[in-house]
């Protein structure tokens, strides 16, 4: 063991490694005189050792740190015994600053007196220099975020944000006007106790769904405001992923739409009425050609095959007056069809009967005879008829129409074809776009594609008709 001993002390060089350690090192007398100092703090502070032996360490601190030192580190290290983590400012010979951390702890004589301070320096310049970013930083962020929250102020909608759980922690000023309370009302209880109570349901099952797949919240709910009248309003929020796609805050607003609402239910009213007023004359004018339908045979074949066009399409007129009274089923998508087995070939003559009594136009139909189908014959009716109204209006110069007619396994495909310019490839997305028409501009290279003319189309029902006309089952 001895010879080992011997081997590890000619390793281990304790001045060696004194002066050239990572951190610096130096002792003090009971004085505050620098008694030793390593070769790692001279070479931060740019001393030579001869320049700082024997000096009052206080004396390299700013006036601050002086009186800093003096009157608590001292008096610490003779309470305590030791000394942890104090940062100062060290001037450097050049007298720029050096920012470090402080270690000491005494060393006792044999009667338990301070004989001697052994202090350790850490450098701590590039975490000062972190933390004054990260204040910079800091600062820079609230001053974005004020200035965010006073550009949300002045919005006239509600703004409102929350975590990633769902939690709301901001509101604007347009939402403490609205409720007639504090910013800082942002409970959950509160809010809740805004909503009606036969829209909170669905909303909290909505707001749910939302935050378990991320998916984007939007709603139409009625809220009560300070005067205690409930409101229509168009709630949405959507969640931000950050670049690691980490979820960090929901981004809501909330949009008065009472107005929009009111003139929804002014239209449903108006549409009411007309049809109530439509019905009228339409009855009576169906009781006539029912009475002349029974006279037919004291009239010509033709009359009565007029006749009985004339009562198909009053049939026709009164089920689509039906359907306006039935609006409100309509703006939620919902339709209820009249299915029957009826013959395509017949239900298309009935469509382009009048074309070929006007004889301005030419229509050819490509279509097996006995091909019958189940569906709902009237609305089936109604999209060909548009489709075939559009190719007239919209292709003028072309002079025939060509309706085919195809049987694929499970359904069947009308197609209505016109030698009309035709519609830009870049307009096919907005086909199904209510109320959406394209410029009559020339198609680029003269020869138009399939042309299913649906533009024109200024009425709900032909938008939900032409999907059914693509579900027909055989």
């Amino acid at each position: 063991m001895s010879g080992k001993k011997q081997i590890l002390e000619t390793l281990i060089d304790a001045d060696e490694l004194y002066h050239s350690a990572p951190c610096g090192y130096f002792s003090l007398s009971t004085k505050g005189e620098i008694l030793k100092i390593n070769k790692t703090l001279l070479n931060w502070l740019g001393y030579a050792e001869s320049d700082l032996l024997e000096t009052r360490f206080a004396l390299l601190l700013p006036k601050g740190g002086q009186m800093h030192f003096e009157m608590f580190f001292l008096p610490m290290l003779n309470v305590d015994g030791m000394v942890k983590e104090l940062s100062y400012e060290i001037l450097r010979k050049d007298q720029t600053p050096l920012s470090i951390l402080l270690n000491a702890n005494t060393i006792l004589d044999q009667n338990g007196n301070i004989k001697a301070i052994n202090v350790v320096v850490a450098d701590v310049t590039e975490r000062k220099n972190y933390e004054r970013e990260l204040l910079k930083a800091k600062s820079v962020a609230e001053n974005e975020q004020k200035r965010l929250e006073f550009m949300a102020d002045l919005i006239p909608e509600m703004i409102w944000t929350a975590s990633s759980t769902g939690r709301i922690n901001y509101v604007n000023a347009r939402f403490c006007q609205y409720f007639e309370c504090e910013k800082q009302e942002t409970r959950s209880s509160f809010i809740l106790s805004k909503v009606h109570t036969e829209d909170l349901r669905n909303l909290l099952r909505s707001w749910y769904k939302s935050q378990s797949t991320g998916t984007e919240l939007n709603e139409i709910i009625r809220l009560i405001n300070r005067d205690g009248n409930y409101e229509w309003h168009q709630l949405k929020a959507s969640l931000y992923v950050d670049k690691n796609g980490d979820r960090t805050n929901w981004f809501g607003s909330c949009t008065n739409v009472e107005d929009h609402i009111e003139q929804l239910k002014k239209k449903d009213e108006f549409i009411n009425i007309a049809s109530h007023e439509l019905k009228t004359p339409i009855t009576s004018l169906k009781a006539i050609l029912q009475l002349m339908l029974r006279m037919k045979a004291e009239t010509s074949e033709r009359m009565s095959s007029l006749i009985e066009k004339a009562n198909h399409n009053i049939t026709r007129v009164t089920q689509m007056v039906d359907d306006l009274l039935n609006a409100s089923q309509m703006n939620d998508g919902h339709l209820k069809l009249n299915k029957t087995k009826f013959n395509v070939s017949e239900m298309i003559g009935s469509c382009v009967h009048h074309i070929r009594i006007e004889n301005n136009y030419q229509v050819q139909t490509n279509s097996d005879a006995a091909l019958e189908i189940t569906a709902d014959e009237g609305r089936i009716e109604q999209v060909v008829s548009n489709f075939i109204i559009n190719a007239i209006k919209y292709a003028p110069e072309s002079q025939l129409i060509v309706i085919n007619v195809k049987s694929i396994p499970g359904f069947i495909r009308i197609e209505v074809i016109d030698k009309g310019k035709g519609i830009q490839p870049d307009k096919i997305p907005y086909l199904f776009e209510r109320y959406y028409q394209v410029s009559s501009t020339f198609y680029p290279n003269g020869q138009p594609p399939l042309r299913s003319t649906c533009f024109g189309a200024h009425r709900k029902i032909f938008c939900y008709c032409l999907y059914i006309i693509l579900v027909v089952a055989i």
